[in-house]
């Protein structure tokens, strides 16, 4: 967590420490660890969404019941952790809403190697 804390720090992005307990089951594991110590960050190429707004939103379809929506991009795109790892290990994808294209497979396994993926994509220009 501490990595990630850093990496927020060094994108000078906006987020709040806040130490809670996450007890909800349809929060995925790898999702309480985040929301125990971080309430919210809003980065330069999107924001994680606190987790009223989490839940509200994972409760949608075409998220529910598999897919966890725990933020999105300055663009078209949301951010989903499946609820369960996959076999390869792997948690975290996006979904572009206005594709037409339906969710794929988790490709990244832990929250940072995704945001920067994610990070490096914006940057590119997408």
């Amino acid at each position: 967590m501490d990595e990630l804390i850093n990496y927020f720090r060094e994108l000078n992005a906006e987020f709040i420490e806040e130490e809670s307990l996450v007890e909800d089951v349809e929060v995925p594991e790898i999702m309480c660890k985040f929301y125990e110590k971080i309430k919210y960050v809003n980065l330069p190429y999107g924001r994680i969404y606190n987790l009223e707004t989490a839940l509200d939103n994972s409760k949608r379809l075409p998220f529910s019941p598999d897919w966890f929506v725990f933020g999105q991009d300055n663009y078209y795109s949301y951010w989903i952790c499946f609820k369960r790892k996959t076999i390869t290990g792997c948690y975290f994808t996006y979904w572009d809403h206005e594709s037409g294209c339906s969710m794929e497979e988790p490709v990244w396994k832990d929250l940072l190697s995704f945001l920067k993926e994610v990070e490096e994509d914006a940057n590119e220009g997408w």
